[in-house]
C-alpha cells in the first residue's frame, strides 16, 4: 500500500503544475506533451515550497504541503481554465507545420518503454545512488521537516555529495508524506519510468517525429539500463534537459518558449551539479549560435537566481562544497587514458551504437546546420566532463562507476541535433 501511495504523489505533481498549461506552446501540444510540461513545472513548484519553508524555519508535514500545495493546484486549474488569449485563438488556426505522428510509431515507443518498466519492477535496474544517499537524505528530511543541514554535515556523510542540489530528496520526501510514513523505495525507482516517459513525449510532441522519438525512446531506455540509472539522479536531469532542448530548437519561435526553456534549465540545475554545467553549456551555445542576448539572459536569469541561492545556502551552512571542484589541481598526464576509459564506457556495450546512429544521421542530413546548437552542448558537457576527470591522477574508477550516466547529457544532445536536422521546417 505504501508503494502505491508513493507513486501517486508523483501523479499528483502535473496537477500542481498545470498552471503552465496558460502557455500558448504548451496549449498548441499534444496531451502527453502538456502533461510532461505540467510534470516538469510541479516537481518545481513543489521543491521549490519544500526548500522554501525549510528557509523560513517552517517544518513542512502532510498537512501544511497539502495546504500550501493544494492552493497551487486550485490556482493552476482556475488559470487553465482561462479563456485564450486572442494570440492563442490566432495561432490554433494555424495548421501545424510539423507532421502529425501515426499510431504505429506510439506503439514501437511503448515497446521500450515497457521494458524498462519490466526492468524496474523486477529490480534489474536500480542506482546505487538511490541506496547509498538520495534515499537516505530522502528520509532525513522527511523526519527533520527540513533540508537537514545537521545531518549534511556530518562527518561521515562528507562522501554522499551533501553539497548536491535539493531537488530529488525533496521530491522522494514528498513522495513520503503519502506512503503512511515509510519510504518506498519501489516508488522512487519506478519514478525514472515517468522521467523516461516524459522525455519521450516532449521530443515527441515538440517535433512531430515519430521515427526521431522512437530512436530516443530506445536509446534512453537502453542507456537507463547499462548505466543503472534508475532511481538516481540522472532520469530526472534528462528530462529536464529534454525540455530545455525542445524549446530553444523544436518551439523556439512560439510564444512562452523561453518559459520553458527557463523551467527546463531550473530543473537540471536544481537537480545535479552536471546540471549547472548543462545549463551553462546551454547559454554559451544559445550566445555562439543565436547571438541574442536579450533573450538568452531572459532564459538564463531564474536558473542563475535558484542556482546561486542553493549555493548560498551551502556557504552559510558550512557544507562540503564541490561547486568550486574546477579550482582544483588538474593532472595533464591522465588526460589520454581518461580519453581511452571515457571511449570505451561510450560504447555502452554495444559498439557504441547510441552515438554512431545520431552521427550517422547528421551526416546523412540536408539541414546540418540546424544541428549547430544542440552539437556545441553535446561538445560542451562532453568536454566539461573530460576536465573534471582528469582532477585525479587516475580517474579509473570514477570514470567506470559514473561515464555510463553522465554522458547521457551530451548523447541526449546529440539526438536532439539529429532530430532538427532531419526536421521539415527550418530551425
Amino acid at each position: 500500500m505504501s508503494d502505491l501511495l508513493g507513486f501517486a504523489a508523483f501523479l499528483l505533481l502535473p496537477l500542481i503544475g498545470i498552471g503552465i498549461w496558460r502557455l500558448d506552446v504548451v496549449r498548441r501540444l499534444p496531451l502527453p506533451a502538456r502533461l510532461s510540461a505540467a510534470l516538469a513545472a510541479g516537481i518545481l513548484i513543489t521543491t521549490i515550497v519544500m526548500a522554501t519553508l525549510s528557509l523560513f524555519g517552517i517544518q513542512w508535514n502532510r498537512t501544511k504541503l497539502f495546504v500550501v500545495l493544494g492552493i497551487v493546484a486550485c490556482a493552476g486549474v482556475l488559470v487553465g481554465r482561462s479563456a485564450p488569449s486572442a494570440a492563442s485563438k490566432d495561432a490554433e488556426k494555424i495548421p501545424p507545420s510539423r507532421p502529425q505522428p501515426t499510431v504505429p510509431w506510439k506503439l514501437l515507443m511503448l515497446v521500450f518503454v515497457m521494458l524498462t518498466a519490466y526492468g524496474l519492477m523486477t529490480a534489474r535496474e536500480s542506482a546505487g545512488d538511490l541506496h547509498f544517499f538520495w534515499g537516505p537524505k530522502a528520509v532525513r528530511f522527511f523526519r527533520a521537516g527540513k533540508i537537514d543541514a545537521d545531518y549534511l554535515r556530518r562527518p561521515d556523510y562528507q562522501p554522499a555529495h551533501p553539497d548536491y542540489p535539493p531537488l530529488l530528496p525533496l521530491l522522494y520526501a514528498w513522495s513520503h508524506t503519502l506512503s503512511s510514513g515509510t519510504f518506498s523505495w519501489t516508488a522512487a525507482v519506478a519514478s525514472t519510468l515517468l522521467f523516461l516517459f516524459g522525455s519521450v513525449f516532449l521530443i515527441h510532441g515538440a517535433s512531430g517525429d515519430g521515427p526521431g522519438a522512437l530512436l530516443v525512446a530506445a536509446t534512453l531506455s537502453y542507456a537507463y539500463a547499462v548505466g543503472f540509472a534508475a532511481g538516481g539522479a540522472d532520469p530526472p536531469l534528462i528530462f529536464f534537459e529534454t525540455l530545455t532542448l525542445v524549446a530553444v530548437m523544436f518551439l523556439n519561435e512560439e510564444r512562452g518558449s523561453d518559459v520553458l526553456a527557463a523551467l527546463g534549465l531550473c530543473g537540471a540545475a536544481w537537480t545535479k551539479i552536471e546540471g549547472a554545467t548543462f545549463a551553462i553549456a546551454v547559454v554559451l551555445a544559445l550566445l555562439l549560435v543565436r547571438r541574442d542576448w536579450k533573450r538568452t539572459l531572459r532564459i538564463a536569469a531564474a536558473p542563475a537566481l535558484l542556482l546561486g541561492a542553493w549555493v548560498v545556502f551551502v556557504r552559510v551552512a558550512h557544507l562540503l562544497e564541490l561547486y568550486r571542484g574546477a579550482a582544483m589541481d588538474v593532472y595533464w598526464k591522465a588526460l589520454i587514458p581518461t580519453l581511452r576509459t571515457v571511449a570505451g564506457t561510450a560504447t555502452y556495450e554495444l559498439f557504441g551504437l547510441p552515438w554512431i546512429v545520431p552521427v550517422v544521421l547528421l551526416l546523412l542530413a540536408r539541414n546540418r546546420r540546424a544541428a549547430t546548437l544542440p552539437a556545441v552542448v553535446a561538445v560542451l558537457t562532453l568536454a566539461v566532463s573530460i576536465f573534471f576527470y582528469i582532477h585525479l591522477p587516475d580517474p579509473t574508477w570514477w570514470i567506470l562507476a559514473s561515464a555510463p550516466r553522465v554522458l547521457l547529457t551530451p548523447l541526449l544532445a546529440l539526438l536532439v541535433g539529429a532530430l532538427a536536422a532531419w526536421h521539415p521546417r527550418p530551425i
